[in-house]
């Protein structure tokens, strides 16, 4: 009975080690084939659905990798590629590589144990992680459509539904590879009228519509953005992505408490949407409510340190509120990090025109302008700052010598 009791404990460790073991095998097998084939970065998260806090980080070159503190909880695990469009054979491959890859790898070591005969414990070990990754691979590659939720607030599904859902996707036609083909090579309008037709023609998939929104927003066409977001609401439940891009088309359409309202509804499905603290901020900026976009600012920096756009836009909130030091180093360093960023620019034109520099800030509208036409409200910040200039030359010319 002792020897029976000790064998079943030795068991329950070996597993617990085993199954950890199963789960970064699995991730770093979607993980390394999406970065060969994509070039781009890809995040996975061992131990959590997404969650960064309370895990350790790493980073290779274009690998980032969460370990959450808690081994005992790494019977989770989240692989995230950066690329945003991918072709569905790539997709493909790095979907199924992930429980294959554990399942190789048990085999393989399994094997070489048993060959050259080594230490019992090992080999009891290997056949429990043999028995993990071939569970993995049974239970990952059966298609589910219950939804996974991750810390973000979105939902995923298990490998066997995405592979489901991308053989499905391989029936659409030759121009769905195309259009992809288009948004990877950024030529977003081209794309999203390929995806439109495809809507029009009735391929009515979500993903078709995310693919088309997001390629319109790319091109700045808020209107083909929010007309189609609403048709997407019929067909699926909007995520906080899809809420926040929809806030975006109201706030360019001057609909402002429209898109606080949707900004609202997208933190609370994802309270570290960046974007949407970045946009919320942003649209309560241009109600002269700069006091409330500090925090959310705050937030979004918080959660990405890199974001130019957060930074400048803080800076012209901290400006605005007699913070005027700080919100100048913001909007430089904003700089440091994106250095064609249009709002940086457009924002200390903003203070130099409240400072009476007119001059000066048409030179930074004009830039803002050269580096993107469609910087919010730019074109009349260049006419404004035009009218003083010219004002000023007025009353000169009237002033008696």
């Amino acid at each position: 009975m002792q020897y029976f009791l000790f064998f079943l404990v030795l068991a329950v460790i070996l597993i617990l080690i085993a199954r950890p073991l199963t789960v970064l095998c699995h991730e770093l097998g979607h993980a390394i084939p999406a970065i060969l084939l994509t070039k781009e970065k890809v995040t996975i998260y061992i131990g959590s659905y997404g969650d960064p806090k309370k895990s350790i980080r790493y980073k290779l070159k274009l690998l980032e990798i969460y370990f959450r503190y808690n081994p005992f909880s790494w019977k989770l695990g989240l692989c995230v590629p950066s690329a945003k469009a991918v072709s569905i054979n790539r997709q493909i491959i790095y979907t199924v590589t992930g429980p294959i890859t554990s399942l190789i790898i048990a085999t393989a070591a399994c094997y070489i144990a048993f060959t050259y005969d080594m230490h019992g414990l090992l080999k009891l070990f290997l056949v429990l992680f043999f028995g993990s990754a071939l569970l993995d691979l049974i239970v990952n590659l059966i298609p589910r459509n219950k939804p996974i939720k991750l810390y973000s607030g979105t939902i995923t599904y298990n490998d066997g539904y995405k592979l489901k859902q991308l053989f499905y996707y391989k029936k659409f036609p030759n121009q769905y590879s195309k259009a992809i083909e288009l948004y990877n090579q950024q030529k977003f309008l081209d794309a999203a009228m390929l995806f439109e037709k495809m809507l029009t023609d009735g391929i009515k998939h979500k993903d078709v519509y995310r693919l088309a929104i997001n390629s319109y927003l790319q091109c700045k066409n808020y209107v083909k953005g929010k007309d189609l977001t609403e048709e997407l609401k019929e067909i699926d439940e909007l995520t906080s992505d899809d809420l926040s891009n929809l806030a975006l088309c109201y706030s360019q359409s001057g609909l402002h408490e429209k898109a606080l309202e949707l900004y609202n509804e997208s933190l609370r499905l994802n309270h570290n949407n960046k974007y949407s603290l970045n946009n919320k901020g942003f649209t309560l900026n241009l109600l002269n409510r700069y006091e409330e976009a500090i925090p959310l600012l705050d937030k979004a920096i918080e959660i990405d340190k890199d974001f130019a756009y957060s930074y400048n836009n803080r800076g012209l909130s901290k400006i605005k509120i007699g913070k005027t030091e700080e919100g100048l180093n913001d909007i430089n360093y904003s700089f440091t990090l994106d250095g064609n960023n249009s709002y940086g620019y457009r924002n200390l034109g903003i203070y130099n025109l409240d400072k009476g520099n007119y001059e000066e800030a048409l030179k930074l509208f004009i830039k803002a302008n050269e580096l993107d036409e469609t910087t919010h409200l730019v074109k009349e910040l260049i006419d404004e700052a035009k009218l003083h200039i010219n004002n000023s030359v007025t009353v000169n010319k009237n002033i008696p010598s």
